[in-house]
């Protein structure tokens, strides 16, 4: 059931023409778009978020939120960016960075991933955290709820019992 819901949303997605070449994989859809505030071309995720026993799926509220993101204000952009600058900033407090520029100019959108409730946004800042993705949750309002710097080279360790344990880890299913 799950599937023919992720096909009915890629449809609506086609047809309403917000991602270019939407593709659906592995219970997301996938495409590009621009982020018009931003001036930034971002892969976009939309996760529905789908169980397999599930039989509805709001796509309205998916097509809005995908909406809500590509065209927020230039006002909302710029608030959300200084938020995450000032956060950073204040946390980083006298840390050395690699280069002393504003994080604001720094920071590049990369990709988002669209959820019915929230977004996340994932930055770069190529001069000042080259190592680092940014990641910034936003509520449905576009409002900043959480803000967090990953070092790219983690790699989680999981151990596994057996084959099958690794299968339902792989496939979501011990989450």
């Amino acid at each position: 059931m799950a599937s023919s819901l992720l096909d009915h949303l890629l449809a609506r997605i086609v047809d309403s023409g917000l991602l270019d070449d939407p593709v659906a994989e592995n219970g997301l859809i996938y495409g590009r778009a621009t982020i018009d505030a931003a001036g930034a071309v971002v892969t976009v995720n939309v996760d529905p978020e789908l169980e397999d026993d599930e039989e509805t799926l709001d796509d309205d509220a998916l097509l809005e939120a995908i909406t809500r993101i590509l065209s927020v204000s230039e006002t909302r952009w710029r608030a959300v960016i200084d938020e995450v600058a000032d956060d950073i900033d204040e946390a980083v407090d006298d840390e050395p960075v690699l280069e002393q520029i504003d994080l604001r100019d720094d920071l590049e959108a990369t990709s988002v991933v669209v959820f019915a409730d929230a977004v996340l946004i994932a930055f770069d800042a190529p001069k000042q955290f080259p190592d680092s993705r940014i990641l910034v949750q936003l509520d449905d309002d576009l409002e900043v709820a959480n803000i967090e710097v990953r070092d790219r080279t983690e790699v989680e360790t999981v151990e596994v019992d057996d084959i099958d344990d690794l299968l339902d880890r792989l496939s979501g299913d011990d989450r």
